[in-house]
């Protein structure tokens, strides 16, 4: 996929997630795909997205640095939302949190084949008084 098509795909991500539009971000992965170095469904990734919006529902990704290369995406975002719910093992405190995500994606026939991951947690923590 050439690279700028590669960016508008990711921005395109991006924007239905910040957009909580599900069902496009569907159309997005595939079946079967790699997340963290593990085999999961679709549904799985989607899951974990529901998850964070569900508990910090103004959760919202801000795209600093976007690198794309052949079939491979890199993303720096800024994060950023107030948890109303409990999350990643703290509980709401009524803090907003802001903190860095760094994210590594592999294309393949148009869709994420394999997503991996890495937020700030203990940004988050030191935010929230945890």
């Amino acid at each position: 996929m050439p690279t700028d098509t590669l960016q508008e795909f990711y921005r395109r991500y991006i924007d239905a997630a910040n957009a909580r539009q599900f069902d496009v971000i569907a159309t997005l992965i595939h079946d079967d795909v790699m997340i963290n170095g593990l085999p999961h469904k679709r549904e799985d990734s989607l899951s974990g997205l529901r998850e964070i919006t569900d508990a910090v529902p103004d959760f919202f990704w801000h795209i600093e640095d976007l690198l794309t290369q052949d079939d491979r995406i890199a993303a720096r975002l800024r994060d950023t939302g107030k948890p109303t719910k409990r999350w990643l093992g703290f509980n709401p405190t009524g803090a907003s949190v802001e903190f860095t995500e760094f994210a590594s994606y592999k294309v393949r026939d148009g869709r994420f084949a394999e997503m991996w991951f890495l937020m700030d947690v203990s940004a988050i923590a030191d935010q929230l008084g945890s």
